[in-house]
């Protein structure tokens, strides 16, 4: 008997724009519901429809919560209700304006000696729900594998946290899932690097965590590779890609920019923006191309992100969380869901990709209250 396909989803980081996939993947769930009859429209639970789940930064904050069995409505409504209080300093809304370009280069004068945001904003968002548990903990409970890339900062390497979804996968057992988040979202400049204290028997040593988008904004490549080893050898394997809508970002640059300094490059946000947002837009191609290689063992499809104004583009700033801002990226969650499930559903001919996808969305149960609610102190696996 041949293996059902083994099912991967992979969430790109972007800050607050993580209310974006979020809407997306709720509304799609409810829609797809909704499509095939079903009673239940809400606190569906998407994450047990995957095998792995892969995030990076705010990405992670969904795919553990996924895994987890958190409802997306919850995960809605930490980014709708905790946003202001996790990015308290948010840098200026850019619009081109002489007063924008001086109260940006004041932020960014404010924020040269320490990250703009303190962390414990973030812990207290997500501690209510993700508690104490733990990666080991999480897998045996729910049985759905993580990835979470991060950098361990002193040795400057990339580190990928994991589940013990195999047998030598020893490391990371014993880290909390708010370390986990942390760590993959500790954006420089926004946020101060995350220290954890190894949680292992014996073990002191205290690692110093930077935000994994700086190497894996798009981690579709980290999820492929981890499902190549995981899988038995004949396997097909499904992968659904989820970005942000990270909206329009090309400039007008003259040659006088290319003499930027430090406030030009407004205290070093928007070198972090542009390593992020580069390697989002290539890494698809990437993983287009290797996936083409592998003679249709592996499907790969990334939702379509809807076509964005310069007007709302400037609300898409990874810490752009006024009332606006925060309604801008809801109502594009709400334009993606009604432009994919067109794609979805109305193609006269519907591809391998589309209907992969409709399943993915199809016969989630529903979770309850008590599906969700879990140890509140760490124990060992």
């Amino acid at each position: 008997m041949k293996d059902k396909p083994f099912r991967v989803l992979s969430l790109d980081g972007g800050g607050i724009r993580g209310l974006y996939t979020a809407t997306l993947l709720q509304q799609l769930s409810m829609r797809v519901a909704r499509l095939n009859g079903g009673a239940e429209e809400s606190n569906l639970d998407l994450g047990a429809q995957f095998d792995l789940i892969v995030g990076t930064s705010t990405g992670s904050i969904i795919a553990v919560a996924l895994a987890a069995g958190v409802p997306l409505e919850k995960v809605l409504s930490m980014y709708r209700t905790q946003a202001a209080a996790i990015f308290q300093r948010p840098m200026p809304l850019q619009d081109g304006c002489l007063g924008t370009k001086l109260r940006t280069g004041a932020w960014a004068l404010r924020n040269s000696c320490s990250p703009a945001n303190e962390s414990s904003s973030l812990r207290a968002a997500l501690a209510p729900v993700l508690k104490k548990e733990t990666l080991g903990q999480v897998f045996a409970r729910r049985r759905v594998a993580l990835c979470v890339p991060t950098i361990d900062a002193e040795s400057q390497k990339a580190w990928v946290f994991k589940t013990p979804h195999s047998q030598r996968l020893t490391r990371d057992n014993n880290y909390q899932l708010i370390d986990v988040c942390m760590a993959s979202a500790a954006a420089p400049v926004f946020f101060p690097m995350h220290a954890v204290t190894s949680p292992n028997p014996g073990a002191t040593s205290m690692h110093l965590f930077v935000d994994g988008g700086l190497w894996g904004n798009n981690p579709v490549l980290v999820g492929l590779v981890e499902a190549l080893e995981m899988v038995k050898p004949d396997q097909e394997i499904e992968i659904l890609s989820v970005g942000t809508c990270p909206g329009t970002k090309s400039k007008v640059l003259t040659e006088e920019d290319a003499d930027r300094g430090s406030v030009q490059w407004k205290g070093g946000i928007d070198i972090v923006s542009l390593s992020l947002e580069a390697q989002a837009s290539v890494v698809p191609y990437l993983a287009s191309k290797l996936v083409g290689a592998m003679g249709g063992r592996v499907r790969l499809h990334r939702l379509r992100e809807p076509e964005t104004s310069s007007d709302e583009s400037k609300h898409l700033a990874l810490d752009a969380v006024d009332p606006k801002s925060l309604s801008v990226i809801e109502m594009l969650g709400q334009r993606a869901t009604d432009l994919n499930m067109s794609e979805l559903t109305n193609s006269a001919y519907p591809t391998a990709q589309h209907q992969m996808v409709l399943q993915m969305f199809s016969n989630l149960k529903q979770l309850q209250e008590g599906d969700y609610e879990w140890p509140t102190t760490p124990t060992s696996t």
